[in-house]
Parts: structure tokens; C-alpha cells; sequence
């Protein structure tokens, strides 16, 4: 994007990365206090002699949070961005949108916001102000990006003109499909499963442990493993044992993604038993690295999973179902197998690959600025 555009990154940094390319800019807001102070005071003074209106504009924003802790913060970070004055400023979190929409007046800024899973199929079913917020604010954002087409359909309820939004899938990296090999059939009774992403009720991880103990009753070995990078929740830990599956389950601590790949390569099946999702990039990376999938027909997972196919999509909340397609990609033939995992390599090599994604960025960015 920076060969044709100049980006600023702002925020603060997790961990330091160095771009080649001069477009690149990392504004930081720096979490150190004492240096936040400091950077803060020399982009104030440099506005001064710029832009000193701005400084009343982020000083009044500001102003409306509680704390004055909270209002440093904000403050802050405000500046930065009106220092530089980006003509698109791309929000990643809809749940953020509250914080940056007075850019639009401010300068003129053009938004565009990410439209991701949680924020839009469960946060404002369980939080009505924040659907307030989208319905307040989402027709000032001139332009959206969707995960995928069920959120795109989703945010309508917001007064959000279809026109508007655009569809990009999540870019897989290049390592994934290089990784890619065949798995071999599964030996008779024995499976071995993974998931993989936090521990949050929305992750359906409960429903993960009823199909290992319907497996287990069953007569299969089984052995499931979360990857997460939390420790295991209480209500997990209790489940697990209150089902009696303490000997067939585990849980390991999340790891890099150059890692995480080979590791995920290691098991039979990739579970997601997700109550929603947008598109999980964990399926995905399974796809790419030729890992069979189970997962449940959430938000939109149908749009990469087809039965039979791809993977094995099965509806949400349902152990049983669950259990009987594990079962059926057990007794698949190891032709079959292979045939259905090299479809979902081509799938998401096709549809997940930079080019395409970066494209559908800059013509929605031009097209805002029309």
C-alpha cells in the first residue's frame, strides 16, 4: 500500500518493527508515561504553529470522558493523528468508532471502519447503548469493510447504506500454503482434535468438551486440545471434570504463529465449535496447511466450509452433530480425504491470497476519497 500511498500506523508499540519503506510512518503514543508527556508536549507545540485550532478540538473531545486519568489518555492520542491529518482514517474496532467519528469535522477526514464478528453479531444484542452508538454514528462513516458477507448483512440493521460496504476476506500468510501436505487416514478409534483461540463463552469450548465425552463413550481414543492464551477458566477445568474427561483433554498456552502451524499439523482435526465468528483466520490457516475441519455453521463460516467439499460445517450448540461428522471424516476413505483437503487449499489460496485483498483496500480507500 505504501508504493502508492503514505501510511501512518498510530498507537502504541507492543513490539518494535522496522519498514524499508519511507511511506511507512509509526506514529507512537508511548505508554510510558513520562515519555507520552513528552512526545504529547512536542506535538502540541508543532500544532501550534500549524493547526492551533486542533488543539482546542482534542482538548474539548477529551474533555468528555470521566477521569482525568482517561482524559490524559485520550488527549493524547487525539493529537497525533490531528498533528498529521490522515485523509482516510481507517478504524479497525466498530466498538472505537465513538472515539474518532469527530475527525470527520474536525479536518474533513474521510473514515472507514472494520466490521468484525463479536462487535457486530453479539456486543450490541448484550450492550443496547452501543447499537445506539452504531445507529448514531454509522452514517458518518463514509466507507465499511466486512469480513465477510454475513456481517456485511448483519450491519444493515444500522441504517448502513449496502453501497457502502465492501467484503474483504483476511489475508493468509505465505508460509501457511507453503506448509501445506496431505494428511493420512486416521487410524480406526483414534482421533486427535484441536481449537484454538481465547477463552470466551462465544468460542463454544463447553459444547467441544459433550463431543469429546460423546466420542468417548463411543470407544474412541480421543484427545482434544485448546490452544489459548489464557490459562483455563474455572467453569472449563470443572467441566472437564465433572464430564470425566480429565485423561482426554488438555490445554496449552498460545504460541507464535510460525510455530502454531506445525503444531496444528500435528493433530487429525481442526474443531471450531463457535457459537459466532466472523471468518475464523484458525479454519482458514487449517485449510492452507491441508488440516481437516469441523466447524459450526456461525456467522460466516459457510462462506469457506461447504460439507462434503471443503470440510464438515454443522449447526451451532449441537455435540451430537459434532461427534457424527468427526466420525464421518474418521471412516472417510484416504483418497476422499485428501481430495476434500487439497479443494480447501485451492479454496483459500484463491480467495485468502495478498493481492486480491490489498486491491479491494486501495479501490475502497479511493473510493471514499471520491
Amino acid at each position: 500500500m505504501a508504493e502508492t500511498h503514505t501510511v501512518f500506523l498510530f498507537g502504541s508499540v507492543k513490539r518494535q518493527v522496522r519498514y524499508t519503506n519511507p511511506n511507512i510512518r509509526v506514529v507512537e503514543t508511548p505508554n510510558h508515561q513520562v515519555r507520552n508527556v513528552l512526545f504529547t508536549f512536542w506535538r502540541v507545540l508543532c500544532l501550534l504553529f500549524t493547526r492551533p485550532r486542533l488543539i482546542g478540538v482534542a482538548y474539548t473531545e477529551a474533555k468528555r470522558y470521566n477521569s482525568l486519568y482517561e482524559q490524559w489518555m485520550r488527549f493524547s492520542r487525539f493529537v497525533p493523528v490531528l498533528l498529521y491529518r490522515p485523509e482516510v482514517f481507517h478504524i479497525q474496532w466498530a466498538g472505537k468508532l465513538d472515539r474518532w467519528v469527530f475527525l470527520r469535522d474536525a479536518y474533513g477526514c474521510k473514515l472507514v471502519l472494520s466490521l468484525r464478528g463479536t462487535q457486530i453479531n453479539i456486543s450490541p444484542q448484550v450492550r443496547p447503548e452501543l447499537a445506539e452508538m452504531y445507529v448514531r454514528h454509522f452514517p458518518k462513516v463514509s466507507g465499511f469493510h466486512a469480513v465477510c458477507d454475513t456481517i456485511k448483512q448483519e450491519v444493515l440493521q444500522f441504517g448502513v447504506d449496502a453501497e457502502r460496504i465492501r467484503t474483504i476476506y483476511s489475508v493468509l500468510p505465505e508460509t501457511a500454503f507453503k506448509s501445506f501436505r496431505l494428511p493420512k487416514r486416521i487410524a480406526d478409534n483414534r482421533v486427535s482434535l484441536v481449537s484454538v483461540g481465547r477463552h470466551h463463552w462465544v468460542k463454544g469450548y463447553s459444547y467441544a468438551l459433550a463431543v469429546v465425552k460423546l466420542l468417548v463413550e463411543q470407544g474412541m481414543m480421543v484427545q482434544y486440545t485448546i490452544v489459548a492464551p489464557e490459562s483455563a477458566p474455572e467453569d472449563l477445568i470443572f467441566a472437564v471434570h465433572d464430564l470425566g474427561i480429565q485423561d482426554y483433554v488438555q490445554f496449552e498456552q498460545a504460541m507464535a504463529q510460525s510455530e502454531l502451524f506445525g503444531y496444528i499439523q500435528g493433530f487429525d482435526v481442526l474443531l471450531l465449535p463457535s457459537l459466532s465468528e466472523g471468518i475464523a483466520n484458525v479454519v482458514l490457516e487449517a485449510m492452507a496447511l491441508g488440516v481437516p475441519v469441523v466447524c459450526t455453521d456461525s456467522g460466516g463460516m459457510a462462506e469457506v466450509v461447504k460439507s462434503g467439499e471443503t470440510g464438515w460445517l454443522v449447526p451451532v450448540r449441537d455435540p451430537e452433530a459434532m461427534a457424527l461428522a468427526i466420525g464421518q471424516m474418521m471412516q472417510t476413505p484416504e483418497d476422499d480425504l485428501q481430495r476434500m483437503v487439497s479443494q480447501a487449499h485451492a479454496f483459500v489460496k484463491t480467495e485468502f491470497q495478498s493481492t486480491d485483498s490489498l486491491n479491494r483496500f486501495l479501490e475502497l480507500y479511493d473510493d471514499v476519497m471520491v
